[in-house]
């Protein structure tokens, strides 16, 4: 395979030569030059590398999506995330850039990655932890966030109905008896999804006389083992609660196995309802009850609000609330008298 050295040497001119040429710095090179340079780089079939092309540029056709690394956790390993970063992909493909991951740790050190592959423009799930204000300043660079609550109104951003899906949640179990109800999920402590579903399920509930006590919040990562762990947990509620609403399918999926490796049958005995809507929600015996979000949607007009951004340039946000929709299954049933 040609190098760029291999070009600089057929064309008798120096490699910095061939990069000017390449990256379009026509101005540093006088025609003859730039003639003998092209002839060589088509005689020897040399493809310049998108990587070098980028960092020496002005701009790039490279789109960074941002999420939170995990120290000892594989990268984007839930279901959720593989599909949002799919779309995000074939999106961005289909209008001839390129996806690059970058796993933030410390903002710092995110940005001097972005810096350094001078990415176009970032798309940045709301898992990293990152104030909006603060990424968009350091970086420079435009940005969509998704899922994100906090600076909402000055930024892009790309959410769900995350109160209206729980509360439609709460609605449900308040319908069926359930007025004691577990929540499980992440921290509520700081601004964003998990927080918000845990806003629409209490409201859900508050209109049938039910809600969630500030002891009955447990705190797990959207994990299945954690969910599995997080069962025991729930049984030690006392008086004991009769439903469980989930902030993600795959701990619904976990809180479900613990619960029935402890004897206790769902949903005869405990209701447990999830949030995302994922595929795996159907494969499993009963179907899970959750609220479907648009995983897909969502990330499409999340890179299309990114490239809005890169091509108008008008500093103007765009924002959108997607809508979810209530997927049944058999997860969900009457409250029961429970005596445990």
């Amino acid at each position: 395979m040609a190098t760029l050295k291999d070009v600089a040497a057929r064309a008798g001119v120096s490699a910095m030569t061939v990069s000017n040429v390449i990256n379009g710095r026509a101005g540093k090179v006088s025609e003859p030059t730039i003639a003998r340079v092209q002839e060589a780089i088509v005689a020897l079939g040399y493809v310049p590398s998108a990587a070098a092309r980028s960092l020496a540029g002005s701009s790039s056709r490279i789109l960074a999506l941002v999420y939170e690394a995990v120290p000892g956790r594989p990268a984007l390993e839930s279901p959720y995330e593989s599909l949002f970063v799919g779309v995000c992909e074939q999106a961005a493909r289909a209008e001839g850039y390129a996806l690059m991951l970058c796993g933030a740790s410390k903002a710092e050190d995110t940005v001097a990655q972005l810096r350094s592959w001078n990415v176009a423009g970032a798309i940045v799930m709301a898992t990293t932890r990152m104030p909006p204000g603060e990424f968009l300043e350091r970086s420079g660079i435009p940005a969509v966030f998704v899922d994100a609550y906090r600076e909402a109104d000055g930024i892009s951003r790309v959410n769900v109905d995350d109160v209206g899906g729980a509360r439609m949640v709460g609605d449900r179990l308040g319908c069926v008896g359930h007025r004691r109800v577990a929540f499980v999920g992440p921290t509520v402590d700081v601004p964003g999804v998990v927080r918000e579903r845990l806003r629409g399920l209490r409201a859900g509930l508050a209109a049938h006389g039910g809600g969630v006590e500030r002891r009955d919040v447990l705190l797990s990562e959207v994990d299945f083992v954690e969910g599995v762990a997080v069962a025991g947990r729930v049984l030690e509620r006392e008086p004991a609660v009769t439903a469980v609403f989930a902030s993600g399918d795959v701990l619904a999926l976990g809180v479900i196995m613990g619960l029935r490796r402890a004897g206790v049958s769902v949903p005869e005995e405990v209701s447990v309802v999830g949030f995302d809507g994922l595929d795996l929600a159907r494969y499993v015996d009963p179907p899970l009850t959750t609220v479907s979000q648009p995983i897909r949607d969502k990330a499409a007009t999340a890179v299309a609000f990114l490239l809005d951004e890169l091509h108008d340039g008008d500093g103007a946000p765009r924002q959108t609330v997607l809508p979810v929709a209530w997927q049944e299954g058999g997860t969900l049933g009457p409250a029961a008298s429970l005596d445990r």
